[in-house]
Formats: C-alpha cells, structure tokens, sequence
C-alpha cells in the first residue's frame, strides 16, 4: 500500500502545497504584526485569503483525488493565485511572501513539465 502511493505520489505538487502553507502563516504574522506598515490592510488580509485558497488548492491537486476538469480549473486557479498573490506582495513589500510564492511557481513548473506517472499495476 505505501509503496503504490510512493509511485503515484506527485511530490513537486506537494511541493507546492508546503510552500503556500509556509506562506500562508507568513501573511498571517504580516497581517497582525503591528512593526510593518500593511498590518490590519485590506491587501494584507486579501493575501491571508488567497493564500489559505492556495493551500487548499495545492493539497487537493497534490492528493491525487480529482480528475477531469475540477483539476484543470484547479490548475488554472492555482497559476492565478500565484500570479495574484506575487503581485500584491510585491506591492506589500512582503519579500520573503514573494520568495515563497515564487518558489511554489517553480514547483508548480516543475509538477506540469514533468512525465506522466507510468500506470500502477495491480497484477504482481
């Protein structure tokens, strides 16, 4: 059982769903941080939001669970909130909320360009 789910694991996507998490506890601690100047903004609170959604997201894609065109509309909703959130970040000036983003994007590169796993056989 664990080794069919070590082959099918898609761990670039995974990836992904860390690194949004980190950033989510990120934009966390930028929203209710009173020594920054976004603290309690409405820009700051919409990047906790976006970044929950990315988390989500990401763990749902990364799972495995959904097929079809859930997860294309995932996929596509998940490059959208990275070019989203990579933006308002650098509005912010949230640099290390930008450093995650941006890493995740790469992940997510990474997740799309690689193979298709080979199908897991249940014969041996």
């Amino acid at each position: 059982m664990a080794s069919s789910f070590l082959r099918r694991s898609d761990g670039p996507m995974w990836a992904v769903s860390l690194l949004s998490l980190l950033a989510f506890i990120v934009s966390i601690f930028n929203y209710v941080w009173t020594g920054n100047g976004i603290h309690g903004s409405e820009g700051a609170l919409l990047v906790v939001v976006s970044t929950f959604l990315l988390t989500i997201a990401a763990g749902i894609v990364a799972g495995d669970r959904i097929y079809g065109w859930v997860r294309v509309i995932l996929e596509i909703l998940i490059v959208l909130d990275f070019i989203g959130t990579a933006a308002a970040a650098y509005l912010l000036e949230a640099w290390i909320l930008l450093a995650l983003v941006v890493l995740a994007a790469i992940a997510w590169i990474v997740h799309i360009a690689r193979p298709a796993p080979a199908p897991v056989s249940n014969l041996g």
